[in-house]
């Protein structure tokens, strides 16, 4: 071990910067699969869970933990049934059209590995940030897998709307 870090903490920031990529790839408002809309709840959920491990090796109450996911779960299934959705039903195709909300969620995942793996390396006087870190990103994920559960839901029952280019 290395300043207190170890491999999870190796996976940890490449899940960030992952869960980031993909981000910006949904941000930039391309048409995308189905299938691509859940790569980011995805990438979320890996970096919570890793916090989350952190978390409960350091005995901390499981509560703390559950009430930040479920607080996000609760808002992101609020935002993902007001989003606008374009959907192409025929070459199953999506277009989500609100973004800002969305930067600004992929932006605190990083942020939240940045506060554990700098919690680690400070030693003990960093639990408090480490804990800061383990909330923000279960928030994060929480937001994240509530928009995409109603997004399932969504695509479905959403009205065909052409998305394919035009060559």
């Amino acid at each position: 071990m290395l300043f207190h870090l170890n491999l999870l903490h190796l996976v940890l920031f490449l899940g960030a910067i992952a869960a980031m990529g993909l981000a910006l790839r949904e941000i930039r408002g391309r048409t995308m699969r189905h299938g691509h809309l859940f790569l980011l709840p995805a990438a979320a959920t890996l970096v919570a869970l890793i916090l989350l491990l952190f978390q409960l090796a350091a005995k901390q109450p499981p509560w703390m933990l559950g009430a930040p996911f479920a607080l996000g779960l609760a808002a992101g299934a609020v935002r993902g049934a007001t989003m606008k959705l374009e959907v192409d039903q025929n070459w199953h195709l999506v277009r989500p059209t609100s973004r800002r909300a969305l930067f600004w969620v992929a932006l605190a995942i990083p942020v939240a590995a940045g506060f554990e793996i700098g919690g680690a390396i400070v030693g003990p006087p960093g639990a408090l940030v480490r804990l800061a870190g383990a909330g923000i990103g279960l928030l994060c994920a929480g937001l994240l897998v509530g928009r995409a559960a109603v997004f399932v839901i969504r695509l479905a029952r959403a009205p065909h709307v052409d998305l394919r280019r035009r060559r």
